[in-house]
């Protein structure tokens, strides 16, 4: 008998790539873009996953620098934050509109780009330009591309920044992380054209899940072997939390000498439930109220294999280690769960 109920999730569209997508990005209609680690191409996907198109924009990882995709909230238009510039595009990728050419950034760090709730306003960070300059955060008119507003921030080639979307359109998160060093949660706030940045103390090495439906709170993921979190917002005051070893309670149906854990993914589903994404590639779903796992998803198609501490699949029970699915990553998209998985296969999942 398993330790959870299992919900079968039945597959509703997929797609093989030869490549590994690095964003997948909504628009509007139920479409999504998607762009890779090693090809050039960006890829417009509609509710099926079928390829409404695909153009070479550029899209690639250099130098272990991930080129970031975005869009506008409308679809008419998208950027890519790559290793040394920024370019807006249409939303057909027809036609580049706006280029930011910038220093190239370190291995492994760099900025996303982020269209403002409301259309009007672009955010980005670009790493400083000399010896002893900082990284500034840059904000341009969506129209004209001028530059509206400029912030010094403390750090020079040190961090990676995301931007995440809050309910309150004059609010942003900017997410800075630095690898395994740490990672943090800061709040943006645009007011007649100013820019104000707020340390989240209490958000230290928390990473950022999403808001729920309702707006009132959001969850996070531990960077470490802390818990899971949720904040109250905007207040952003620690509400809940739940330990790791509170959620598997011992993984009892994956016996293994390494317990199972986070794997820095979690998410709101509804204003009820919590989504977390294991070590081992399982999909736990959490009780909002009590945070106590009550059912376990189980996508069509995915698999699991057991490993021993030399990494080699074993099905000797006493040797195993460990888990891994071939689901490589997941994220919640129009309602729907998307899975990359180790063959390269993008995966659609209706969510009820």
């Amino acid at each position: 008998m398993s330790q959870f109920p299992n919900i079968h999730l039945p597959l509703k569209a997929k797609l093989t790539f030869t490549a590994n997508p690095v964003s997948i990005v909504p628009i509007p209609n139920g479409e999504i873009l998607v762009n890779f680690a090693s090809q050039p191409l960006i890829t417009k996907l509609d509710n099926q996953l079928q390829i409404v198109w695909e153009k070479i924009l550029q899209g690639q990882t250099v130098n272990y620098v991930s080129s970031k995709l975005s869009a506008s909230p409308d679809g008419h238009q998208m950027a890519i934050a790559g290793i040394s510039d920024m370019r807006i595009l249409d939303g057909e990728g027809t036609k580049v509109l706006h280029t930011v050419t910038h220093q190239p950034w370190g291995y492994f760090l760099g900025s996303a780009c982020y269209f403002s709730t409301d259309g009007k306003t672009i955010w980005f960070v670009i790493p400083g330009s000399e010896e002893g300059s900082n990284d500034e955060l840059q904000v341009l008119d969506a129209t004209t591309y001028a530059v509206l507003a400029t912030y010094t921030l403390e750090g020079q080639q040190e961090f990676a920044y995301n931007f995440h979307r809050t309910p309150h359109a004059d609010k942003i998160i900017l997410e800075t992380s630095a690898g395994q060093d740490t990672n943090q949660l800061k709040l943006i706030t645009w007011n007649n054209g100013e820019i104000t940045l707020t340390d989240l103390p209490q958000c230290d090495d928390c990473i950022m899940g999403n808001f729920s439906p309702s707006g009132n709170e959001f969850v996070t993921a531990p960077h470490y072997d802390g818990p899971a979190v949720i904040f109250s917002f905007p207040a952003f005051e620690q509400v809940a939390s739940v330990s790791q070893d509170d959620i598997f309670q011992g993984s009892l149906d994956y016996p293994a000498h390494e317990p199972d854990s986070l794997n820095y993914t979690i998410f709101f589903l509804d204003d009820k439930r919590i989504l977390v994404f294991s070590e081992f590639g399982r999909l736990l779903v959490l009780d909002r109220e009590s945070l106590v796992v009550n059912a376990e998803l189980k996508p069509e198609g995915v698999s699991f294999t057991a490993y021993d501490y030399d990494g080699r699949p074993t099905t000797t029970r006493d040797r195993i280690f460990d888990y891994s699915s071939n689901i490589i990553t997941i994220t919640v998209v129009h309602h729907q769960l998307l899975a990359t998985t180790s063959e390269g296969v993008l995966c659609c999942f209706q969510l009820s």
